[in-house]
């Protein structure tokens, strides 16, 4: 009995290693560059001509901006909806931009017509798609970059990067933003499109999670009537 014990002993070893370290994880090893991931993110980014994404809050987050579904034209035309924080409340508003101006619906009286460029204190989608101010400079201004992962989200494979989101570029796509973030990046290995980006804020205070679709899309935004 003790030789058989002797002998399955490292038997039984190996297969609980081997079990521990090839099973239950979705992620692969991570043995790429991620510099080059983000650089080449940026490119892919910064060549859009449309794209749509969603914004979603992580915990309560001390932002105005709570959670968003935009369509974008590379232009700064946009139009979709977006959750802000008024007076305690979360309020839900249409939101459609086109030129320099962007008009607002909170479901309260119609649409209201306003200059971008005071909208823009609270939030401008415009901004998004700018390579001088949007997510192409985020990528190419995060800091620290350092891979994570090789794992799928919505069922493509990704570079999952963890880097230092500067406040300067946050704050152009997400207003309210006053320090630096510590940010992970999921980016497309066969395109090195940016699928999604997440930025924690300092303190506990939550996260936002930007998740992006729609690349190249023949949006058609035009003001409402």
């Amino acid at each position: 009995m003790s030789r058989r014990i002797f002998v399955l002993g490292p038997v039984l070893l190996a297969l609980v290693f081997a079990g521990a370290c090839g099973g239950g994880g979705s992620g692969k090893k991570a043995d790429f560059d991620a510099a080059q991931t983000l650089r080449q993110a940026a490119q892919a980014m910064g060549g859009l001509k449309s794209a749509a994404f969603t914004l979603k809050s992580d915990g309560r987050t001390p932002v105005l901006v709570k959670s968003g579904d935009m369509k974008l034209l590379r232009g700064g035309d946009a139009q979709g909806t977006l959750t802000i924080e008024q007076q305690g409340q979360n309020v839900e508003m249409k939101v459609v931009a086109v030129g320099d101006s962007i008009y607002l619906d909170a479901g309260t009286g119609g649409w209201r017509k306003l200059p971008k460029a005071l909208a823009a204190r609270v939030y401008d989608p415009s901004a998004v798609l700018d390579p001088q101010r949007g997510i192409a400079k985020l990528l190419t201004s995060a800091r620290s970059p350092r891979p994570e992962a090789v794992e799928k989200v919505d069922g493509k494979d990704t570079y999952r990067v963890a880097a230092k989101l500067p406040k300067e570029q946050v704050a152009g796509l997400i207003p309210g933003i006053n320090d630096d973030m510590d940010g992970q990046v999921w980016v497309n290995r066969a395109d090195h499109r940016l699928v999604k980006v997440r930025g924690a804020f300092p303190e506990g205070q939550g996260a936002v999670v930007i998740s992006f679709t729609g690349f190249d899309a023949p949006y058609k935004i035009s003001a409402p009537k």
